[in-house]
């Protein structure tokens, strides 16, 4: 991990420093951001640094470019659609495009060709085989499934690019919000304890562990592609009638317990012995469903597929409900028992799939040991 004195780009004020603006909400007293800060923060360096060809080790980060970073990313999450302006200067110097109105309800309408990536977990390097084998995060279209946080070591640099690219390539970047994007559950299951490990003064790790989670309230839970392919994190719900459903869930959602529909996108699960849809007993949380139920909605929704994430599958991709439903998971060799493969589901123009595997990166030195653990698990049913 890295050390407690991260190096900072960010250059010295000559005179006191001066709060920037911020949005009514924000809790900028927080954060402590200045305009030297706000000066100081180059995303195109950012990128770069975390883009760089080798990474064996954390990448040192300091808190207030962490802040500059998250206060742009809140902002395009939550400026009205008629007043979206290019987040900065250096993002439109990556870009050519302008940038698209922000999500202004829990569901983005995206359109094919599309990337679809499950969870990532803190696995950087997995992160960065994507973009290797799948294209170049500044030339092909990404839409991630959440759970980008937790459980692997680097969840700071795997959020820290994401996020940096989905303010560089707004039209190219979509991400939606995991279960563990909320912050019960980030709190025990491993990006504390990082962000705590990584910058050790109180006040440093839990604001910067506060200004993430006021991020991912705002993020959305679902996508739409090409009108046909319904994505999201969990799984579906009895409560999803038609997408105008998911539209009305309200932002920012701090919790997923106080709206059963929003728990069902970030927590379900299919099972292939479920009559109908019923408690989800490993979890404790939310509902399992089966194939019936999948059919259903996609008759309801005139839709063909549903993509989701959230549980770890052998070979990255499995298939359900004869097809209709496909879990993705993007983090290779997930628990040190299994060796899962890493997956991401490649959507043409003409909605055709294909998918890219990624194999653990120990797999050739551990295959005994691979090939064994292959015959008893196909796919965990640990909380993710």
């Amino acid at each position: 991990m890295s050390s407690n004195s991260p190096n900072s780009s960010n250059p010295a004020a000559t005179d006191a420093p001066k709060k920037t603006s911020v949005e009514p909400g924000s809790e900028a007293n927080n954060w402590h951001i200045t305009e030297a800060d706000e000066k100081g923060f180059k995303l195109t360096d950012m990128i770069k640094k975390l883009l760089k060809p080798v990474f064996s080790k954390a990448i040192m980060f300091d808190e207030k470019e962490i802040h500059v970073l998250l206060t742009r990313v809140f902002k395009y999450y939550t400026s009205p659609p008629n007043k979206k302006t290019a987040p900065s200067a250096s993002a439109s110097a990556t870009t050519s495009m302008s940038p698209p109105k922000p999500a202004a309800n829990a569901l983005l309408e995206l359109q094919a060709p599309i990337n679809i990536c499950g969870d990532t977990h803190g696995q950087y390097n997995d992160l960065l085989r994507i973009f290797n084998a799948c294209g170049a995060a500044t030339k092909t279209q990404y839409l991630f499934l959440g759970d980008y946080v937790d459980r692997g070591g680097h969840s700071l640099e795997v959020i820290m690019l994401l996020f940096s690219l989905k303010l560089a390539m707004p039209r190219k970047m979509h991400l939606l919000r995991g279960n563990h994007e909320l912050k019960a559950i980030n709190k025990n299951y491993g990006f504390h304890a990082e962000l705590k490990k990584r910058f050790q003064r109180e006040e440093v790790y839990e604001s910067v562990y506060n200004h993430f989670n006021q991020v991912f309230s705002y993020m959305p839970l679902c996508a739409i592609v090409s009108k046909r392919i319904l994505c999201m994190h969990g799984g579906i719900s009895p409560h999803l009638k038609s997408l105008d459903d998911i539209r009305a869930i309200p932002l920012p959602l701090e919790t997923a317990k106080t709206h059963p529909l929003a728990c069902d996108l970030l927590w379900a699960d299919p099972e292939k012995d479920a009559k109908g849809f019923e408690p989800n007993k490993i979890r404790a949380i939310s509902n399992v469903f089966g194939k019936k139920e999948v059919d259903d909605l996609c008759k309801r929704l005139d839709i063909d597929l549903i993509v989701r994430a959230h549980q770890v599958v052998e070979y990255g991709y499995a298939f359900f409900a004869d097809r209709r439903l496909i879990t993705v998971f993007s983090a290779s060799r997930y628990q040190i028992e299994l060796c899962n493969y890493a997956a991401v589901v490649v959507v043409n123009k003409m909605l055709e799939l294909s998918f890219v595997q990624l194999k653990p990166e120990d797999f050739e030195v551990r295959r005994d040991e691979c090939e064994e653990n292959a015959k008893d698990q196909t796919t965990s049913n640990v909380p993710h």
